[in-house]
């Protein structure tokens, strides 16, 4: 198994991972073991096609304190511009209609893609925080086929970033 530097809470540590802001030890110390990969692995489609559960929201919380940032000045977490950038397009096409607007939904993905394509940092990887957000993306977004399978995919992408959010991410 292979390790980076985003993952579980073994040290005892911290203040329960909410937010690090003012906080003086080494969030990265509490995230040792979890990878993208262990993560992605939680994904479950029924959250799409049946809606949330109480392991939706585990991995909504796993998902939005990876992303976080580790400390000041953390390169590789998911940034507001990132977030901005899809979730405002989300947030139209759940104003009005999934059927209405599916042809922009599809458009989604291509965007996703070219958002974390600006997030190759200099040694040519994917920054952690945009790679982790744009794998939940395309998974969850292939089961939507229906309205409320929409509203459910808003859902998932609302708790991560509630989670981003509160482990100390930007807005």
């Amino acid at each position: 198994m292979s390790y980076d530097n985003r993952g579980g809470y073994p040290h005892g540590k911290g203040n329960g991972g909410y937010g690090n802001k003012g906080n003086s030890y080494n969030q990265s110390d509490e995230r040792a073991g979890l990878t993208q990969d262990v993560i992605i692995k939680g994904f479950s489609k029924q959250w799409i096609t049946n809606g949330a559960d109480e392991d939706m929201i585990k991995f909504a919380e796993k998902c939005g304190k990876y992303m976080a940032p580790t400390g000041k000045g953390d390169q590789d977490a998911l940034t507001n511009s990132q977030i901005r950038n899809v979730f405002g397009e989300i947030k139209r096409i759940q104003a009005g209609t999934y059927e209405k607007n599916k042809a922009a939904f599809l458009l989604l993905r291509p965007k996703m893609a070219y958002n974390a394509g600006r997030g190759i940092k200099n040694n040519g990887q994917m920054k952690y925080g945009i790679q982790l957000f744009k794998k939940v993306f395309d998974a969850a977004a292939v089961e939507v086929k229906s309205e409320s399978d929409y509203q459910n995919f808003v859902n998932l992408m609302e708790a991560i970033l509630a989670y981003h959010k509160a482990f100390g991410g930007n807005d």
